[in-house]
């Protein structure tokens, strides 16, 4: 809800909608990952079983931890401590953290749905899964570890590490998403949900660019417009498999 909520927000770049001061595009690449991650969540709360539940967390803790780590150790310049908004932010991040992390460990068991569960994935998925999840790496490391590289097409917030890393954490929490589903029909379709948002999501927010009169991250249009592409072509040759297998 928290990402549902905070995403028109976002989108607009809203002062104080956030914890620290985001470029326009940076911004709205947050509301596509609050967007995919409440796609993520209701899929889920849809039907709980105990694969989706562990996907969820593994996301959760995925995109938290690592930002919050970097933000207590190289970060908290960053902030501005008269704000209320400041203490909301660690407040929720660090709260919805430990709670990701401790259910990782202390899952509770749910149990339905155990066909379905364990169902193995089409081998067109497992490479897709594959394929995201060796991209998202590359891609999100660069961003986590840098703001400045060598080329613009991947690095577009110069000077700004901070928002990097926010961006980055999104990317390498589709890595452990799809390292997580591809074995399974059921976690791979569920996390092909999130990455078509999420793709469409970020095709969107750099052509919106265009409205602003900035330049369009053509880089950022083309891979994550093909992720959604690919994403959804794959979700309805599922959904046309097991309407074969079903009859």
């Amino acid at each position: 809800m928290g990402g549902l909520l905070g995403r028109p927000f976002w989108w607009l770049d809203a002062p104080q909608s956030f914890s620290w001061d985001l470029p326009p595009l940076a911004s709205r690449m947050l509301a596509s990952a609050g967007l995919s991650f409440t796609v993520g969540c209701f899929l889920c709360l849809g039907r709980p079983t105990v694969r989706r539940v562990r996907l969820v967390l593994l996301l959760t803790a995925a995109y938290l931890a690592p930002l919050v780590v970097a933000i207590l150790i190289f970060h908290l310049d960053r902030f501005d401590f008269s704000a209320p908004i400041t203490y909301g932010f660690f407040l929720i991040a660090a709260g919805i953290t430990v709670g990701a992390i401790w259910y990782l460990f202390r899952q509770p068991t749910v149990v339905h749905d155990n066909a379905l569960d364990s169902s193995p994935s089409s081998g067109a998925m497992k490479v897709w899964m594959g394929m995201l999840t060796l991209l998202m790496t590359l891609w999100g490391l660069a961003l986590f570890l840098t703001d400045n590289g060598p080329s613009d097409l991947i690095w577009a917030w110069p000077g700004d590490l901070l928002t990097s890393r926010l961006i980055g954490v999104m990317l390498l929490t589709i890595a452990v998403g799809a390292a997580y589903s591809l074995r399974f029909a059921d976690t791979s379709r569920m996390m092909s949900w999130v990455t078509a948002t999420y793709g469409l999501g970020l095709a969107v927010a750099s052509a919106w660019n265009a409205l602003g009169g900035k330049p369009i991250k053509i880089s950022y249009l083309v891979v994550f417009g093909g992720v959604f592409l690919v994403s959804a072509v794959l979700l309805m040759a599922e959904k046309r498999r097991t309407a074969d297998e079903r009859r």
